[in-house]
């Protein structure tokens, strides 16, 4: 029974950390503003944040941690890689700018799925437990 709760409470860790962060559109950030361009938009990012860039003309998307803008250039590293490179791309050639953010709606369904899931799991090892006597 030991095993059952260790592998619980190690399954709610890996899913709590995975689901709390999700993008979200930069617009939707607090502040929301009225100015709808890009460069009005990035004055909502802080340094050290996640985020994921949509190039224009070539569509490529970049995963990225945020810097500073610069010129007209917004600087980051590369999420995944190491910090050794700084990544430049001019701010008009962005079509979308996403954010990781806390994501309230998924943090608190996905508590209600593993704490129903840790009483079904119950629920059937009783009912193994119960049928074997």
């Amino acid at each position: 029974m030991k095993k059952f709760r260790l592998f619980g409470v190690l399954l709610f860790i890996l899913m709590m950390g995975n689901a709390c962060k999700t993008y979200k559109s930069i617009e939707k950030v607090q502040p929301r503003s009225d100015d709808s361009s890009i460069s009005g938009q990035v004055q909502k990012l802080k340094p050290g944040d996640t985020i994921k860039v949509y190039e224009k003309g070539s569509g490529r998307v970049n995963d990225m941690e945020y810097v500073t803008i610069e010129d007209g250039f917004l600087k980051g590293f590369e999420a995944k890689g190491t910090k050794a490179d700084l990544i430049s791309i001019r701010l008009e050639d962005i079509a979308r700018l996403e954010v990781k953010k806390f994501n309230v709606g998924k943090t608190v369904l996905l508590t209600g799925a593993v704490i129903a899931s840790a009483y079904l799991i119950a629920a059937i090892v009783l009912l193994v437990a119960w049928s074997a006597l």
